[in-house]
This record gives C-alpha cells, sequence and structure tokens, in this order.
C-alpha cells in the first residue's frame, strides 16, 4: 500500500510538472528554453532561456530571451529548478502583457528585484533600464509581480533575500491574440 502511494504521489508531481508545458507546446504557445549558465567578468553566474513561437524550430530566432543575473551566487548549485521557474512563469506573463505595438519591436528593459527566501518579492520591481516604451516597461514589472511568488530560495543560499537583475531581450515577438494591449 505504501508504495502504491508513492508511486501515485510521484505520477501527481510529474503530471503537476510537465503537463502545463506539454499542453502549451501543443496549442502551439511560446515555451521557454531550458536556463543555461554563464559567468559575468564579475565571477557571478548568469542564467539565460530563450522563448520561441511554439512549434519553431530549435535553431530559429529567439523573440525573448531573459536573463538574470543574482548578486553573490558564484555557483549555479541548486539556481537550476529555480530559474526554470521564474522564466517559466515571467516570460508567459509578460508575453501575455505587452502590447500588441509591441510584436513590431525591438529592445530590451532591465529590472532590478529583489526576491525573499519564501519566493515573494520584497517590493515592487524596480526598471533600472527602460526599452523606451513606458507601456512595455510597465507590463515587464507587471508580469514580474503577477508571477509571484516564485519557487523558494535554494537551500544552498544562505541570505535572507536574493538581489536580481532581470534584463528581457525582446525581437519582434509574438502577441497572443488573447494577450496584450493595445
Amino acid at each position: 500500500m505504501k508504495h502504491a502511494m508513492v508511486n501515485a504521489a510521484l505520477i501527481v508531481l510529474t503530471a503537476c510538472v510537465f503537463a502545463p508545458r506539454a499542453r502549451a507546446q501543443e496549442q502551439g504557445l511560446p515555451q521557454p528554453a531550458q536556463p543555461t549558465v554563464s559567468w559575468t567578468r564579475h565571477g557571478e553566474v548568469q542564467f539565460e532561456a530563450d522563448v520561441r513561437p511554439g512549434g519553431a524550430p530549435k535553431h530559429s530566432r529567439p523573440m525573448l530571451i531573459v536573463t538574470m543575473e543574482i548578486a553573490g551566487v558564484r555557483k549555479k548549485k541548486g539556481w537550476g529548478e529555480f530559474t526554470a521557474a521564474f522564466f517559466g512563469a515571467t516570460s508567459r506573463a509578460w508575453l501575455g502583457l505587452i502590447p500588441s505595438s509591441a510584436s513590431v519591436k525591438k529592445g530590451k528593459v532591465i529590472v532590478a528585484l529583489a526576491i525573499d527566501r519564501d519566493g515573494t518579492l520584497e517590493a515592487a520591481p524596480v526598471v533600472q533600464h527602460s526599452s523606451g516604451d513606458k507601456s512595455v516597461d510597465a507590463a515587464t514589472r507587471e508580469a514580474i509581480a503577477k508571477s509571484a511568488p516564485f519557487k523558494s530560495l535554494p537551500t544552498e543560499y544562505k541570505k535572507d533575500a536574493a538581489q536580481a537583475i532581470v534584463t528581457f531581450a525582446y525581437d519582434h515577438p509574438h502577441v497572443p491574440s488573447s494577450g496584450g494591449s493595445q
């Protein structure tokens, strides 16, 4: 009986993790790739994920590249699951909130934020570098705020909060017909 309960729990957990991604792929919705890792010139880890239109080949041009640099993080251990969930939630929210006029643009928004150990935001995200379009900047802040709370910070991270710089670099993103404003 105990093994049956464990197996059932694993099946439910697997369905919770993979079903939304599979459903989005079936519907042709954009999906972020698994985060890649690089290091900044200061030795800190930088995570990056790109988003392509649903069903687009892997070698096609991404419509959105999201990067995250977390102050003081010099090792990637423990951050993969957190960043994958963060990128997935924020990029889906961002694509649903940006104005349709952004689909003919190329730009970049850089936002600073602090995430508490439990995954909540300490305060509203702050735009450090504007895209030049106030509606895109506002959609970026809103996408991050609406996506919170995030997964808890990794147990290996000993600080109470993570200070992060997140960049949304977009290149003619496909704005879903159900999302975005004019």
